[in-house]
């Protein structure tokens, strides 16, 4: 591979069985117009579709530049992404899910160029919207844009003290593809609990641990709901519960530094996710009040049935100690 020095990021892109997306995944990134050096890593986690075959097109059609890191047997997501950051020894990463794609060919520029000027800032991210090709429950977020709290598209810095203001509302606040990290501000030996930075809202939050995030208000990444991913292909309840798990671990990894606030997130992803399940079917605006579901009595008895919610209770119970 050649020398390290040469780039200053590294694109990560992570490939599942993507034969139908992955082209235009790795054309979004080649089409960059950019002054910076960059790199892209394909990491293929065994597919048994066409993905490695046509990931090893532009390794060799791009060989300065492509480099594919093929498993022999699948690992799952997590291990395959965790190989993925592990890989990176440049300056800057950022990653992208082969079913997904950049739709701004400035992105690269603008996001290095953020985090250039501005050393205070752990990562920059930016504007996505929302493809639904087959996610049977989030029909209503079809062709949306990912952000909608008015704190972050107001400004153009955002600290974890901005974030944990009781008047900051909780829920998405922008998609992993947008993230440009800046590498140096972690480090992955240190990390015992893998999904507080694997897991998308986790990693938003533990990136505004080590520093502040740089916004650009501009749509420059499409996420795409496949109805088939790790996350998209599961039911609301089973997400949640890898939500909860997720944020269970991220706080574990922190030392509950910001307990209160991942304790808000939770509360407010049940809540999306029991309106996911009664209005999947239902063409109803994503910005409807959700909170009436929770006065609905078969909504109440689908909280407290399922096991993932007696976790919940739990980790609540312990949570009210640590905060």
């Amino acid at each position: 591979m050649p020398d390290a020095q040469k780039y200053i990021c590294t694109v990560l892109l992570i490939s599942y069985n993507h034969e139908r997306y992955i082209r235009t995944a790795i054309e979004s990134v080649l089409s960059q117009k950019t002054k910076y050096k960059y790199k892209i890593h394909i990491f293929d986690d065994a597919s048994i579709d066409r993905s490695a075959e046509i990931a090893k097109e532009y390794v060799d059609k791009y060989p300065e530049k492509v480099f594919l890191f093929s498993s022999d047997k699948n690992k799952g997501a997590q291990e395959n992404i965790w190989n993925a950051y592990k890989s990176v020894d440049t300056k800057y990463c950022c990653l992208l899910e082969t079913d997904d794609y950049w739709c701004d060919d400035l992105k690269l520029d603008l996001q290095i160029e953020a985090l250039e000027i501005n050393e205070d800032c752990s990562f920059c991210s930016h504007l996505t919207k929302i493809i639904n090709i087959n996610d049977e429950y989030r029909q209503n977020e079809n062709g949306i844009i990912d952000i909608i709290n008015k704190k972050i598209l107001e400004s153009e810095k955002i600290s974890i003290d901005d974030i944990k203001a009781e008047s900051v509302g909780t829920g998405y606040m922008n998609s992993a593809l947008s993230r440009l990290i800046r590498f140096s501000s972690i480090d992955l030996s240190e990390i015992k609990f893998k999904e507080a930075f694997l897991w998308d809202n986790c990693q938003f939050y533990y990136l505004l641990l080590k520093g502040k995030m740089y916004f650009i208000n501009r749509v420059m990444g499409v996420y795409c709901m496949t109805g088939a991913g790790v996350y998209s292909g599961n039911k609301p309840l089973l997400r949640l519960e890898k939500f909860i798990d997720a944020h269970i671990q991220f706080n574990k990894e922190t030392n509950y530094a910001i307990g209160d606030r991942i304790f808000r997130e939770i509360v407010s992803h049940t809540n999306y996710y029991l309106w996911l399940l009664e209005n999947h079917n239902k063409v109803i605006p994503i910005k409807e009040d959700r909170s009436s579901i929770i006065r609905n009595m078969k909504n109440v008895i689908k909280l407290f049935l399922p096991p993932i919610f007696i976790l919940f209770y739990k980790f609540c119970k312990q949570l009210v100690f640590k905060i």
